[in-house]
């Protein structure tokens, strides 16, 4: 399985405001952080802020800041919801799309099988996780955030 972009920038956010640990950032910093688009991140960031997951606060000092500790935040219940809209095959999408063999495929049943063991282990992780699980990824993203 492949996530997508969006779901990818919205990951590194997430673990950038973690990192931060309170400070404010900037959609900008961030975005030059990755060399990402600041348009594209100002989109994620603005996905973030309607689920909840980030607080963003208006004005010459603003930013944007996690809504809830690291540790309460759910790395599969995050990306489920990126992903929502995502299928691993066209007849697994809502509408079936137009496979002609989806009426008597074995294949949807074993992807659909195989995403849930995906999503299964990811609920198995927080945010706080994350940042722990990897030796140097918090130091990493803390000097990252420093610049």
């Amino acid at each position: 399985m492949q996530l997508n972009r969006f779901t990818d920038y919205a990951l590194r956010v997430m673990m950038h405001l973690a990192a931060a640990n309170g400070r404010l950032m900037s959609t900008r910093e961030i975005a030059d952080l990755h060399e990402a688009k600041y348009n594209h991140l100002a989109k994620v960031t603005q996905w973030l802020a309607n689920e909840g997951y980030i607080e963003t606060i208006r004005g010459r000092s603003g930013g944007i800041a996690l809504a809830k500790q690291p540790d309460q935040i759910c790395i599969g219940t995050l990306v489920r919801k990126l992903e929502s809209q995502t299928a691993l095959v066209e007849c697994m999408r809502e509408d079936r799309g137009n496979c002609r063999l989806s009426v008597a495929c074995g294949l949807a049943v074993v992807l659909k099988d195989a995403e849930e063991s995906f999503f299964r282990t990811l609920d198995q992780v927080t945010l706080a996780d994350v940042l722990k699980r990897q030796s140097g990824m918090f130091d990493l993203l803390i000097s990252m955030n420093a610049k």
